[in-house]
């Protein structure tokens, strides 16, 4: 419960200052999260948040990917992401990569102009 309260102080520090957020600030929240899933289902285009169910790539289990804190910067590649893609948040980066049969799509975390890795 106070992991999910905050979060929900952390999201809404981040998102109710507009464009003036600390971007160091959001980088270091965004390196906690993690998502390592094989597709399975797509959720709907209808908003902004990132849900995707399908299998965990280590334990082999169904999971999804949802996060109150990444989901708004993973949910910019919805349009890129297929059944049976790979998606890979490692705990401790800021990459997120879409795996396809044929192509490695990495994308650093980017703010104000600055990369993160």
């Amino acid at each position: 419960m106070k992991k999910n309260i905050a979060s929900l102080f952390l999201f809404m520090y981040l998102f109710s200052c507009g464009p003036n957020y600390d971007c160091d600030l959001v980088a270091n929240a965004y390196r906690n999260d993690e998502c390592l899933l094989i597709v399975k289902k797509i959720p709907s285009d209808i908003d902004d948040r990132f849900d995707y169910k399908g299998i965990n790539l280590i334990t082999k289990k169904e999971c999804d990917c949802n996060s109150s804190t990444s989901d708004r910067w993973w949910a910019n590649y919805k349009a890129h992401i297929e059944i049976d893609d790979s998606i890979i948040k490692k705990k401790g980066e800021l990459i997120f990569s879409i795996h396809k049969k044929d192509t490695i799509l990495s994308i650093n975390f980017e703010c104000d102009g600055k990369v993160y890795e």
